[in-house]
């Protein structure tokens, strides 16, 4: 998931915790599945069938945990979590944290423990799976701020930050844009953000809607629009539209 010769398509997820919802998305081509838990409260122990239902499909999953913590980002990866993301990394300092709490020595200082993220496999070969984790996880800046932005390449230039994905909501408020997400400044903007990416060879992302991936369509590796709660009131509101078609 950290090839930067493909472009990967993902499903954030915001509402839907039935693992239907993996076997639909794997059939109908998505690449991973985007946990929200930022802005959601999905409990640590759906998750951890979720992810673990997932990576036994073929499925990987990522999540946004809310915060900064040694707690929450290791509790996820734990569970089964394949990327790892934090909201809001404004400096160097943060992603080292976010490096140290989410890699294995001698990168990071992620405690040890088997489980779902080594499939429940048997007890031993502690280095080999600590090293293949290194390799497997994705761990992911998010820059959505003014200050984010000015600190990019010391941010993505740390060892062991694997990518950066950029959230163009909260950006927009921090340039002071709110709610035009495609204005000329947020656009040059993010173009900073993708070129500093490119510079380090980091795969780059953007969480927002159809028209702004489409804007920065060649520059990115992983495409995160689709979610389960605009898919279900679309559905929903199409369903209506067709019965009051059919019955007029």
């Amino acid at each position: 998931m950290k090839n930067l010769n493909k472009k990967y398509f993902g499903l954030f997820v915001k509402l839907v915790t039935n693992p239907a919802m993996l076997v639909m998305s794997k059939d109908a081509g998505l690449d991973f599945l985007f946990y929200d838990n930022e802005h959601n409260s999905f409990s640590k122990s759906k998750l951890h069938d979720l992810f673990l239902f997932g990576n036994n499909i073929g499925l990987p999953s990522f999540i946004r945990v809310s915060e900064l913590s040694r707690r929450e980002i290791g509790q996820a990866l734990d569970n089964g979590a394949v990327g790892i993301m934090v909201p809001m990394i404004e400096t160097k300092e943060q992603a080292e944290r976010l490096v140290e709490f989410s890699k294995y020595p001698p990168i990071g200082l992620r405690g040890y423990s088997s489980g779902a993220h080594t499939n429940y496999g048997p007890s031993g070969n502690h280095q080999g799976n600590m090293e293949l984790k290194n390799k497997t996880v994705v761990t992911i800046a998010q820059i959505e701020t003014e200050r984010g932005v000015k600190n990019a390449e010391e941010i993505l230039e740390t060892p062991g930050i694997d990518a950066c994905i950029i959230g163009p909501v909260d950006l927009s408020i921090s340039l002071g844009v709110t709610d035009n997400i495609m204005d000329k400044k947020e656009l040059e903007t993010i173009t900073k953000v993708i070129s500093v990416s490119k510079k380090l060879n980091k795969p780059v992302g953007i969480i927002g809607a159809n028209e702004i991936l489409e804007y920065f369509k060649d520059d990115l590796n992983y495409f995160i629009s689709a979610n389960d709660l605009s898919i279900l009131r679309s559905g929903l509101h199409n369903a209506v539209a067709k019965y009051k078609e059919i019955t007029k």
